[in-house]
């Protein structure tokens, strides 16, 4: 893959050395080593991210011993290959500045860090089981706390298609990677395939980095939402973030379930975001090439998505990155006793959980998109949030003030004024999740 010479990223600056040096000093002090056997905490955080990152910070701050675990190699999560520009200041959201700085925080609030690591099993009473890459030797098999909260994030939605196994075909989330964290080119003529909160902005990225995206289009027809009327639904919540002031104003339109049914009739085949074709009424086909991508074919589809006889045609790219959504992580919880509830609206099957995310089970808490697919800024709105709880059942003392209940309905007034929303209907996915709390008494 053809590697990027340099930061392309508008407002991007190099970092410097001696700030990363000075953070590696940071967590050697407070990380532990390889060779230390298992200690006791007060809470473990399963999950680096900027929920898991916040709620470590502030338990730490109010006394607790804190320890954070993440398969990655760094932490953050997915806030690290964030970018897009907001259109109202032309600021720009820089994910890996803000992963660095609440990684931070959390360190110097007292929180330790282990990195390279996947807690693979949770045993009521807590215990947390551990395991390494191959090769690594020394460190604890296990940790137990008095608390635990599952802050595991999300994955992405697979769209198996034809040609999708090809080199060169990859997840929009592997772009976002590759891109924005790795500063390599997914390809020089890249097709994104899909249309969501995610493949518009990592193929904004992707241009910013110098590749030619050649089109944005709608996956295959045999998925499910595929169609012209179901995308222009899903854009509806980003319409904020559209560069052009008529994608702003008729996204606001978008909300209405009639206006979506015409817009799908009467839109252009393609519309210009940022200079990219966004093809609304073309679908994929297939991916084409033998031993890597080398191009795909398309079609013309009506408003409910059935292909137009003849108007198939082939565009010639070196990699495919498909977008087909996130899925609540949710793996550890399911292997214990606790009920999930399936809501379209939060992305999947998450977690049944108190408006103050505890859960059924005494001392497991959820955060993050582990309980629901939201922006960065609410996932740190839920960490501050289920901090609270966490500080007031192992009797500690928030240095931060507040309490859960209030923070609770503050993260209701946030999603209100967030700039989007990954579903339109995410709130009505979260108070689902409440009846469905309400109705089991807090109990399994």
């Amino acid at each position: 893959m053809p590697r990027l010479a340099e930061q392309r990223h508008p407002g991007a600056r190099v970092p410097d050395p001696g700030d990363r040096g000075r953070l590696l000093r940071v967590r050697a002090d407070r990380r532990m080593s390889a060779e230390e056997t298992t200690e006791d905490f007060d809470l473990v955080v399963i999950g680096g991210g900027p929920a898991g990152l916040t709620a470590a910070r502030d338990v730490a701050a109010a006394g607790g011993r804190v320890m954070v675990v993440d398969e990655n190699h760094a932490m953050g999560g997915k806030l690290r290959g964030q970018l897009h520009e907001d259109p109202a200041d032309s600021s720009w959201w820089k994910g890996w500045e803000l992963a660095e700085q609440a990684e931070k925080d959390a360190v110097d609030a007292g929180a330790q860090m282990m990195t390279d690591v996947v807690a693979w099993g949770l045993e009521p009473g807590w215990t947390v089981r551990l395991t390494y890459p191959a090769g690594r030797t020394g460190g604890p098999s296990q940790l137990t706390s008095r608390a635990v909260l599952v802050a595991t994030g999300a994955v992405e939605r697979p769209m198996p298609v034809a040609g999708w196994t090809l080199p060169g075909a990859m997840t929009i989330g592997a772009a976002q990677v590759l891109t924005n964290i790795h500063r390599v080119k997914p390809g020089h003529r890249v097709l994104v395939v899909g249309m969501d909160v995610l493949s518009l902005t990592i193929a904004r990225a992707m241009q910013l980095a110098g590749v030619d995206v050649v089109g944005i289009v709608l996956p295959p027809t045999t998925v499910e939402g595929s169609s012209p009327r179901a995308t222009l639904s899903r854009l509806a919540p980003m319409a904020k973030l559209a560069p052009a002031r008529y994608m702003r104003l008729g996204g606001h339109f978008l909300g209405w379930p009639w206006v979506q049914a015409l817009a799908s009739r009467l839109v252009p085949r393609t519309l210009r975001m940022w200079g990219m074709p966004l093809q609304l009424r073309t679908s994929l086909v297939v991916i084409q090439g033998t031993d890597q991508v080398t191009g795909a074919a398309l079609v013309n589809v009506t408003a409910d998505g059935t292909p137009i006889p003849g108007s198939e045609r082939e565009v010639a790219v070196d990699a495919v990155c498909l977008a087909n959504g996130l899925i609540p992580l949710n793996e550890l919880l399911a292997t214990l006793d606790c009920s999930f509830l399936r809501s379209p609206d939060l992305g999947g099957t998450v977690p049944v959980h108190s408006d103050t995310l505890r859960t059924q089970l005494d001392g497991m808490y959820v955060a993050g998109n582990t309980i629901g697919i939201e922006s960065a800024k609410i996932a740190e709105k839920q960490g501050a949030l289920v901090a609270l709880s966490i500080i007031d059942d192992l009797g500690l003392s928030s240095r931060r003030g507040g309490d859960a209940a209030g923070a609770a309905l503050d993260l209701v007034g946030a999603r209100r004024t967030m700039e989007f929303q990954f579903d339109a209907n995410v709130q009505r996915g979260h108070d689902d999740v409440q009846r469905a709390w309400e109705k089991s008494g807090g109990r399994a």
